[in-house]
């Protein structure tokens, strides 16, 4: 792995879960054992870092949706396995995001440009749910593409409370698999309900 991946892999899981404006640059070259030089040698400064670290997800996540649907049959399979990703993936807190809004406009900008671009796609791929028959036909799919994107700021909304009384996971899980049983026909409520099944078998 080269030095640049290096640091935008400790930076991503520093800025993740201390916000960005808390990580100096200081704190992140001796987290890596380099020099600070070495840093400003690859990136012009933090913000640089942010952006790369931001692509860097983008194109991971972009990669495993892809993945997704060569692998999966249909969109409810879709996505329970996203509901499983998010499970046992590490995610950020809310001062990440915070911190974006509040201090990094092009980073912000392109948060937004990424949402916009997920939306557009999100309801391409509920109405090929449609027509498989797993997602209902009364369905309006411009707001619940939009229901969607907005879960991401419930979380982040969530996470800045003092005590929240339950974990980004809890939140995740039960606002997305009654989401997606709510947007299902009978069909696929059945797919929903076997994977309910065994999750409370194992």
């Amino acid at each position: 792995m080269d030095i640049k991946e290096r640091i935008k892999l400790k930076a991503s899981e520093l800025f993740c879960q201390y916000g960005i404006k808390s990580v100096s640059m200081d704190e992140l070259a001796s987290e890596l054992g380099i020099s600070k030089r070495t840093i400003y040698e690859n990136f012009k400064d933090k913000e640089e870092i942010l952006l790369s670290v931001l692509h860097m997800i983008k194109e991971k996540r972009r990669d495993s949706f892809s993945s997704l649907i060569t692998d999966t049959s249909n969109v409810v399979e879709v996505f329970i396995a996203i509901i499983e990703i998010h499970q046992n993936s590490p995610m950020c807190s809310g001062r990440f995001f915070d911190d974006i809004h509040k201090y990094y406009p092009k980073a912000a900008k392109l948060i937004k440009e990424e949402n916009e671009k997920n939306n557009s796609e999100l309801r391409i791929f509920l109405n090929n749910g449609i027509e498989q028959g797993y997602i209902r036909g009364d369905l309006n799919v411009e707001v619940t593409a939009f229901l969607v994107e907005e879960s991401t700021f419930t979380y982040i909304r969530a996470s800045l409370l003092e005590r929240p009384g339950f974990s980004y996971r809890e939140l995740f899980y039960t606002m997305m698999i009654n989401f997606v049983r709510g947007i299902s026909t009978a069909k696929g409520i059945k797919i929903i309900d076997e994977y309910l099944e065994k999750k409370k078998q194992s």
